[in-house]
């Protein structure tokens, strides 16, 4: 209907103008998600400067939205009736809001002036966001019925990322508050030498440009919208062949680049004490090498009918896996000795730089510190002879209230600029220590699913918990973390595949209880000393781990363990058992006393109580002859046994010398 020149709507027509009536975006789940992290090149102290000030006020910002956020929160949690009748309406009436946390981040801005010189009201909106989606995560329960813990005030030294904004792909030539400028191919144009070879110098030239929409050379984050001018953060790119691929999968098409957070990182060796870095979020698939993609190929071909059972450990990992009962194949996770040795290196030298930042405080806070008994009476003793005091520095307990709080909180201590340093470096080596777990996880994690198959089942136990008793065993394995990568890897082969029911699938400890059942159905109780599983019902033996792997094999989808299929499998399982105890015939036989054994190589050793074998109670196995190819069960090392080693623990040396120097214990 058209009225004078003027079109009449109807009432059912959509309307499409004004703001948010457009198609909003979403991202295709079949696009894939990846990080890459882009180091930045912060030599120049200028941009330095800059950027560390950026930081400063961006933490300034986001701690007083925390606070806003806790005690927000707390009077949520007070106001108990209201919340009942209507627990959205007590939000909104506190402010328990992304909008009203956004409001609090603006007014920090306009009332302090001095911050808009290093962060914008985009930024600040960022910060507000982050610290709604920690609120939002203690407000509200997850899948899991969980909630995380009470909104935190953050501390300076754990504030490592500022958010950007994401990318819009619906509206070209869209600012946002990171932005990755340049193309991969200006990069390596830019910095490739006359060889033809991309060498990058080691302070990166800076970059300029008037027009960054159209900027097509080196890499480069860009900030803009401060009051000092845009931050321009050259970008520095591996140049080893092999990191290439990697490259032109993340950086060829920038259509597909979605977001870039600004994130730094406690390095001693770098300008300033921090590394900084560009996360980019890429709307694509993780980079798979070509090896890897047909390995996967490979897997999900061969292994379309294995079905594979996994027994976590604090400190192994068992994998058992077959074909409809046959085809069994048994493995277990472990840490070497080699690997057990660096670990107890690392383990020396941590211990030695805690003790080291722990005297330095000491020694910068002298007055914070009681002296210990020991030092009191050497002060004692020097006053009674009446010799001035020693100055010294205190090793006795934190001078604290009666409540054993401290009157003076550690964040107030006085910190030397060695403290510092060795802190950096500490934690340096932690984070070194983690990403180099992360990807011996990930190789073993690929020998897994290649050996065992893409369908795997394991208990659905709680590795926090065994933290409480077992935490430093926890910590030095990490089975949580070779679980996570495993399941990691058997998705991405059952993607390939085109499995609906691949990788791990958790199930519930109180119907299969998997350590205490025997593949007979009959139930073996069993202590957790107990390490080796014997049922009085069909008289199975074998090691309690590679037992309970085997009948995870064989849980089937309800949750429960299929024993029709055990036991018509038992003949196979008999074998595997049998195939993987690595103690067999007398090499397996324990010595005659549990007391101060003979080191290897050593021909001197202290007396010790022999059992009494007259009394007839006392049953002793002797090695009085014979070599071993290897050192038996209760033995250090892991050398392969030599003839010379063989002879002194047989006892099949010349009897040359005092009669003292051939004391071995097992000696007739």
């Amino acid at each position: 209907m058209t009225y004078d020149g003027f079109v009449a709507v109807s009432a059912k027509q959509k309307r499409s103008r004004g703001p948010n009536r457009e198609t909003p975006w979403r991202r295709r789940p079949e696009d894939g998600l990846s990080i890459l992290r882009i180091a930045l090149d912060t030599h120049d102290p200028v941009q330095r400067r800059r950027i560390e000030a950026m930081f400063a006020g961006a933490y300034q910002v986001r701690r007083a939205v925390q606070r806003a956020a806790r005690n927000k929160t707390r009077a949520y949690w007070c106001a108990y009736h209201e919340r009942q009748r209507d627990p959205e309406a007590v939000r909104d009436r506190l402010g328990l809001t992304r909008k009203a946390l956004e409001r609090v981040a603006y007014k920090c801005l306009d009332k302090a002036p001095h911050l808009r010189r290093y962060v914008s009201k985009a930024l600040a909106m960022h910060l507000a966001d982050s610290v709604f989606s920690a609120t939002e995560r203690h407000l509200f329960r997850d899948a899991r019925g969980r909630r995380s813990g009470l909104p935190r005030v953050g501390h300076w030294w754990k504030f490592h990322r500022l958010p950007g904004r994401a990318c819009s792909h619906t509206k070209a030539r869209k600012w946002e508050s990171f932005r990755l400028h340049g193309t991969l191919a200006g990069h390596r144009a830019a910095y490739t030498d006359g060889a033809g070879r991309f060498v990058q110098p080691r302070h990166l030239r800076p970059v300029e440009s008037d027009a960054w929409w159209r900027y097509e050379g080196p890499l480069a984050v860009v900030f803009s919208g401060l009051a000092d001018g845009t931050l321009v953060l050259p970008v520095r790119l591996p140049t080893a062949p092999c990191n290439q691929p990697i490259l032109d999968h993340h950086l060829a098409d920038p259509s597909r680049w979605h977001k870039v957070d600004l994130v730094r990182t406690r390095d001693p060796n770098a300008p300033g004490g921090w590394r900084y870095e560009a996360h980019l979020l890429v709307l694509t698939e993780p980079y798979a090498s070509p090896a890897t993609v047909a390995r996967r190929a490979r897997v999900a071909i061969d292994a379309v009918d294995r079905v594979a059972g996994i027994d976590v450990n604090v400190s192994n990992v068992t994998v058992a896996s077959h074909e409809a009962g046959v085809a069994m194949r048994l493995g277990r996770i472990e840490r070497d000795p080699p690997r057990r040795q660096r670990a107890h290196r690392r383990e020396r030298a941590e211990r030695r730089r805690k003790r080291a930042l722990d005297r330095s405080r000491r020694a910068m806070n002298v007055a914070q510190y009681q002296l210990s008994k020991r030092q009191e009476k050497r002060a004692r003793r020097r006053a009674a002879a009446g010799l001035p005091p020693v100055q010294v520095i205190p090793a006795g307990p934190r001078v604290a209230r009666s409540d054993r709080v401290p009157l003076q909180r550690y964040r107030r201590d006085q910190l030397s600029r060695s403290y510092q340093r060795v802190r950096a470096a500490l934690v340096a080596d932690a984070a070194a220590d983690a990403q180099a777990r992360r990807a011996h996880a990930r190789e073993v994690a690929a020998e897994v699913v290649h050996t065992h198959g893409y369908r795997l089942v394991v208990e659905d136990t709680s590795i926090a918990a065994w933290s409480r008793s077992w935490g430093r065993a926890v910590a030095a394995f990490s089975p949580g973390m070779l679980v996570a990568a495993i399941e990691r890897e058997a998705r991405a082969v059952a993607a390939i595949a085109g499995s609906c029911d691949g990788g791990v699938r958790r199930v519930s400890t109180y119907a299969t209880a998997l350590s205490q059942h025997c593949p007979c159905g009959a139930r073996v109780d069993k202590t957790l000393a107990d390490r080796v599983h014997v049922c009085t019902a069909c008289g199975l033996r074998g090691d309690r781990d590679a037992v309970a792997a085997v009948l995870a094999s064989f849980v089937v989808t309800s949750g429960e363990v299929d024993y029709d299929a055990t036991r018509a499998a038992r003949a196979s399982i008999v074998r595997l058992l049998h195939r993987s105890n690595p103690y067999q015939g007398w090499q397996g036989t324990l010595t005659e006393s549990n007391d101060l054994s003979a080191r290897e190589g050593s021909c001197l050793t202290w007396s010790m109580s022999t059992p009494d074998t007259a009394s007839r109670t006392v049953v002793v196995a002797r090695r009085t002859v014979g070599t071993a190819a290897s050192p038996i069960l209760n033995e250090p090392g892991i050398r392969q046994t030599t003839s010379e080693r063989a002879r002194w623990r047989t006892d099949m040396f010349p009897r040359a010398g005092p009669s003292w120097l051939c004391s071995l214990r097992d000696n007739p």
